[in-house]
């Protein structure tokens, strides 16, 4: 089906309807806002609140004590959100499962400011809130985005939030990420980083989960419980458990001592892995620009696919690759990474749920470019209009012209993106 569309001034008298009579006009919102508004209607969320319920001090000192693992894995990619706003009114928060805020990082005013954004402690679950940045990425289990008039509750009307949820290494949900600015356009410039980002941080949950499996099991090689918290580990977190299995099935062969050793050496690959995917994810979701050089087009969008195949599924989106021809360009990796990003990304939402995107790459030899295709294709039952797709094309190389190595890895940043400009703090 096609998401009905709305303007800031329908919302408006949608929300002035339900203010003064308590009935929802849904011919006036967005059909996720919509069912956000619903929702709240149900739970009693007060559209007239005057300010976001807080946690006590002791309490929130407490809870962010708890959640110090989240927090640290987090703020580094908070820090690149925080820079990628600019001079813009803004803040980059941290939740917990349940949308309580345990770290905000932005400008003076927004952080500290009369009209602030909801700081540690404040209580943004739906059912206290209504729709926002924060807790509702929690209750629909993807990303969501509130412009405006669209916030259920009118205090928070002067703020568009945006945020996704944050899953830790088992899977379970461990909070959200969200920003707050003042202009769609911002929301929209931080919308594809906002995601990386979020992947970037359930990596360094993963890695922190693996590392602390390592360390239990290299200070008693021989305990059974370590070692098969640490086998089922490997197994869920790499790409095929084949390996693992193989393993499993000599491991009758073989003493404790050595399955053990093969066990950990699997297990450091796995850890090297993820590693160069958070380092990868959190290039993404940077605005760092690099050299143009000659790039591997066609491994380029296999490795991002890659990346890509876990928000694929949560989506339920299937990628499907086309026509795969070598095709070699020039270009800056990152900027060139980031643009086939965005393509993917528009291609799967318009897919929707049950649909796929079929990936092709190929020489536009009449222009010579490089090519990659990301096309929709929506389930039958959604499908009203065929999308359009989604293409990125860069210069490509004329033959002879490989006379380097040619770049098919995704960026990864070596070390962490430079210093930022100064913040009100990250608490």
């Amino acid at each position: 089906m096609r998401e009905r569309t709305s303007t800031p001034e329908s919302t408006r008298r949608a929300w002035a309807r339900y203010v003064s009579t308590g009935s929802i006009d849904g011919s006036l919102l967005r059909e996720p806002v919509l069912r956000a508004w619903e929702r709240s209607h149900e739970l009693g969320v007060n559209p007239k609140a005057a300010k976001t319920e807080q946690l006590s001090e002791r309490d929130t000192e407490r809870l962010v004590e708890q959640h110090q693992a989240l927090i640290t894995a987090a703020r580094p990619y908070m820090d690149i959100l925080f820079r990628a706003a600019g001079l813009e009114r803004h803040a980059v928060t941290i939740s917990d499962a349940h949308a309580v805020v345990l770290s905000i990082l932005g400008d003076e005013e927004s952080v500290h400011g009369r009209e602030r954004a909801p700081g540690p402690g404040s209580l943004l679950s739906e059912e206290v809130c209504g729709p926002n940045g924060s807790g509702s990425p929690l209750a629909t289990g993807g990303y969501f985005e509130v412009v405006g008039p669209e916030h259920f509750i009118g205090g928070f009307q002067i703020f568009t939030c945006q945020g996704i949820p944050i899953r830790d290494a088992e899977g379970k949900v461990a909070g959200s990420l969200g920003a707050v600015v003042r202009r769609q356009e911002v929301s929209s410039r931080l919308r594809d980083m906002l995601l990386c980002a979020a992947h970037g941080i359930e990596a360094e949950l993963l890695l922190r989960q693996l590392e602390r499996d390592i360390r239990e099991v290299l200070a008693a090689p021989g305990d059974e419980q370590a070692l098969r918290v640490l086998r089922e580990d490997v197994e869920r977190l790499r790409e095929s458990s084949r390996e693992g299995l193989r393993m499993a099935a000599r491991q009758t062969t073989v003493s404790r001592f050595e399955y053990a050793l093969r066990l950990l050496r699997l297990a450091e690959e796995t850890v090297q892995d993820i590693r160069h995917r958070a380092l990868v994810w959190r290039s993404l979701a940077s605005l760092e620009e690099g050299q143009r050089r000659p790039v591997a087009l066609t491994e380029l969008v296999r490795e991002l696919l890659g990346l890509l195949r876990e928000e694929a599924l949560r989506q339920r989106v299937e990628l499907v690759l086309g026509e795969q021809e070598p095709v070699h360009v020039e270009a800056d990796v990152l900027v060139l990474s980031r643009q086939l990003l965005h393509a993917a990304l528009q291609a799967l939402a318009l897919a929707g749920p049950g649909g796929a995107v079929r990936i092709d790459v190929r020489l536009e030899s009449h222009v010579l470019e490089g090519k990659a295709t990301f096309l929709p294709l929506p389930a039958p039952a959604y499908a009203q209009v065929a999308p359009l797709p989604r293409s990125v094309t860069s210069p490509a190389l004329r033959p002879g012209e490989e006379w380097e190595p040619l770049l098919w890895r995704l960026p990864s940043l070596e070390t962490a993106p430079g210093e930022a400009r100064p913040a009100s703090g990250l608490v």
